[in-house]
């Protein structure tokens, strides 16, 4: 291994020598720092861990002194002696049983049991209601400002006489029973052999009237102003309340947890965090509570905590008189070694940063040596491999690697004069092997008849005039020989297109005889049936006029119709009106008999016989209102077929008056066609004469369209014999054996000629590019 270190290449050993040594050296140095930054960590941390739990004690003992001191006062007050002296007259009063008293504020409670204390006044007329409801406003303020659970009451015989929160401990008594063996009655048996102002306390406990809630109690005896003990006044404290000092540093962090545990290892406050342990909950036996349970309290570093995490502890402790806690403060490791972390990964960076900025600086320092050293290398090995063009980039040094390029240089330029004596002779070889070999296989191109290969490539400069003059030379031919197949295909083009118009002509010709022959004919038929119609149209005229006759007879008939139809309608409305009255008539008439009805009921007995008559006349005009209803329909419809069939007249009327114009007009466009049949059969005949004569010089044209259809063919024959002949040239443009197709001789027929015809108006030719255009639209014309 320190063979191969030894052998790198020194563009690497020197640099990596370097940065090892600067490796070594800051993480010493860092190393050191952050185990003396460590230890002060340490010490500060430890230093404000025991005046944070100190300052803590004295919270806790100043908050049960405190509520010692208030309990002291109110016991002193008159107000309590006086309330316990007037409770206990109450109830013997009320026959001296407290039963009655906690059935009406306990078991008779009409408040849920969390308001209870609500209620100041049983209402049932009891002088312990009257002397209650005088003094419980009072206390349940006192409750509520000083901030207690519950205030208690007790006589001198042990009977709790009175609480604010009326649980199930009201009425009972502390001497016996399960109050007595709770945390309530044992402060009151040691508080009730109490001298004035002395307190006494119990630890936190389970308390059943509380359900189960975890309880501490103080109390003290009560006298009057005469010395007298009267009673005992109790409080339960508040559970949240001592957890809320004792959380409330702030020098705890974010990770950190301060509470109270008893000898015991149970909690007798929150933790901070929720759902770690509740109050009197055993909390996990981590190093430290071990400790405390064995009477062992103190400083505990690098411990596990109760988040299971690596924690600093401290366990105080705290001897209250009536208990022995201890107040423990936890603080996470990763919280409170954070600043050192941060510091020590900026030693880390720090290091990294050296080490980064002395390999870049060995780096470039060794470069210094060995780029000027691969240089020289370099240039040997392209003096080696024959490459003299290149410089020496480190002959202009002054150091021993310059003088060293120096004379690298004068050998290089030595072996450089030599080659280039033999790579001239033998460039001068190749470059006439190059031209005789060009030159030679363009000219065979040239005899096989390839106009399209010229020397595109500069010779050398002897031999670039040769190469222009041969490049002139096949440029003239290649121009020539176009210009000469170009005018062959043109020729041989438009004797084609003669050919097939001399052969389309002609056809077109002999058709146009054989149609005039058939419109001859035609006229000849079109004069006869010309004059036919004209006879038949004077007899259609005669019979129009006849039919015109009949229909105007027919319409004074249908005028005389419509007449009769009025008047019936007339007679059909007439009667409907007096239909109408006969309605009206016998409405009134049902109408009469109705109130005759009315007053023969009105009339009773009397009117009986009239009654009837009335309803049968009311019956007979109802019939003939009925009747009356339907002749009206009747004569209703009559009358709307009457109205229908004047409707009908009318139009029929109308429609023979229409007739009789048409018949007329008829009459004399009949009138007009029979004169200019006779018209027609003059003009047909003169045009008979003409088609005739047509027809002879149609003949003639025949017979000439002939005579140049021979001609067109024969010169086609010789257009296709030139371009054979000029075929096997190949030319610039694509022109030339591109060209070199089969030319057949066509066979110019009548049948042939119209499909040729044909095939030019369903497929295009081929067109080509001329220099002399023939006039191409004087066959189109002709």
């Amino acid at each position: 291994m320190l063979k191969r270190l030894l052998e790198m290449p020194i563009r690497q050993r020197l640099p990596l020598s370097i940065a090892l040594i600067v490796v070594a050296i800051a993480a010493s140095m860092g190393l050191f720092f952050y185990a003396q930054a460590y230890q002060s960590q340490k010490a500060t941390t430890v230093t404000n861990v025991e005046a944070l739990a100190k300052d803590q004690a004295a919270r806790v003992k100043g908050w049960v002194d405190d509520k010692k001191a208030q309990l002291a006062a109110e016991a002193s007050n008159p107000f309590i002696a006086a309330s316990v002296r007037n409770f206990r007259l109450a109830i013997a009063s009320d026959g001296g049983d407290l039963a009655s008293v906690r059935q009406a504020y306990v078991l008779g409670n009409p408040l849920p049991k969390a308001d209870r204390q609500n209620l100041q006044d049983a209402g049932d007329g009891s002088a312990y209601s009257a002397a209650h409801k005088r003094v419980h406003e009072r206390f349940r303020k006192e409750l509520t400002q000083l901030g207690y659970y519950d205030i208690f009451l007790f006589d001198t015989q042990g009977d709790l006489i009175y609480t604010v929160a009326k649980e199930d401990d009201f009425g009972q008594n502390a001497l016996r029973g399960e109050l007595g063996a709770s945390g309530l009655g044992a402060v009151y048996r040691e508080a009730a052999s109490a001298a004035p102002g002395e307190i006494a306390v119990v630890d936190f406990a389970p308390y059943a009237p509380s359900a189960n809630a975890p309880a501490a109690f103080m109390a003290t005896p009560v006298f009057d102003g005469l010395g007298l003990r009267v009673g005992v006044l109790a409080i339960q404290l508040p559970n949240e309340e001592l957890s809320a000092i004792v959380n409330r540093a702030s020098a705890l962090g974010d990770l950190g947890d301060m509470y109270i545990v008893g000898q015991d290892g149970k909690s007798r406050t929150y933790s901070r965090f929720d759902g770690r342990f509740e109050i009197l909950q055993q909390v996990r036996d981590v190093p430290f509570i071990k400790a405390l349970k064995a009477g062992q309290t103190g400083l505990f570093y690098g411990t596990e905590g109760l988040s299971g995490a690596q924690s600093l502890a401290l366990t105080v402790p705290l001897d209250m008189g009536f208990a022995k806690w201890v107040l423990v403060t936890e603080l996470d490791k990763s919280e409170y070694l954070a600043h050192l972390m941060k510091l020590r990964n900026r030693i880390i960076l720090f290091v990294l940063a050296g080490v980064v900025v002395t390999i870049v600086v060995s780096t470039l320092g060794s470069r210094t040596i060995t780029v000027p050293l691969r240089s020289f290398v370099r240039s040997m090995d392209e003096v080696a491999a024959g490459d003299y063009s290149k410089s020496v980039g480190v002959a202009e040094r002054l150091d021993e690697i310059g003088l060293l390029g120096r004379n690298l240089t004068a050998f290089r330029d030595q072996l450089a004069k030599a080659e280039a004596l033999a790579a001239e002779r033998e460039e001068d070889r190749v470059r006439q092997d190059r031209v005789v070999k060009e030159l030679s296989g363009a000219m065979r191109s040239l005899a096989s008849g390839d106009l399209t290969r010229s020397l595109d490539e500069p010779f050398p400069e002897a031999y670039e005039e040769l190469r222009q003059d041969f490049n002139a030379t096949v440029e003239t031919l290649n121009d020539l020989m176009g210009s000469v197949v170009e005018n062959a295909t043109e020729i041989h083009t438009r004797a084609e297109e003669i050919n097939s118009a001399s052969d389309d002509l002609s056809q077109r010709t002999e058709n146009q005889a054989a149609t005039l022959e058939e419109t001859a004919a035609a006229l000849d038929e079109l004069t006869s049936s010309v004059r036919a119609a004209a006879d038949g149209a004077a007899e259609v005229e005669a019979v129009v006029k006849d039919a015109r006759n009949g229909a105007e007879e027919s319409g004074r008939v249908v005028t005389d119709a419509i007449d009769a139809m009025s008047g019936i309608k007339r007679s059909s409305d007439e009667i409907g009106q007096i239909i109408g009255v006969i309605e009206d008539i016998a409405f009134q008439t049902n109408l009469l008999a109705l109130n005759a009805g009315v007053e023969a009921a009105r009339a009773g007995e009397a009117g009986r016989g009239f009654a009837v008559v009335a309803s049968e006349v009311r019956a007979l005009a109802q019939r003939s209102s009925d009747a009356a209803k339907e002749i009206k329909h009747l004569i209703s419809t009559s009358s709307d077929q009457v109205d229908s069939g004047v409707s009908l007249v009318n139009r029929t009327g109308d429609a023979l008056a229409d007739i009789v114009e048409r018949v007329s007009n008829i009459a004399e466009l009949i009138s007009d066609i029979a004169s200019g049949s006779q018209e027609q059969s003059v003009g047909i005949g003169e045009i008979n004469v003409g088609v005739t004569e047509l027809d002879k010089v149609t003949q003639q044209n025949a017979a000439m369209v002939e005579e140049a259809t021979a001609a067109s063919t024969t010169l086609k024959q010789e257009a296709a014999n030139l371009q054979g002949l000029v075929a096997r040239f190949r030319l610039r443009g694509g022109v030339g054996h591109a060209a070199e197709v089969s030319v057949p001789v066509l066979q110019f027929s009548r049948s042939a000629a119209r499909e040729s015809t044909t095939r030019a108006a369903a497929a295009p030719r081929v067109s080509f590019e001329t220099k002399h255009a023939v006039n191409e639209s004087a066959w189109q014309d002709f």
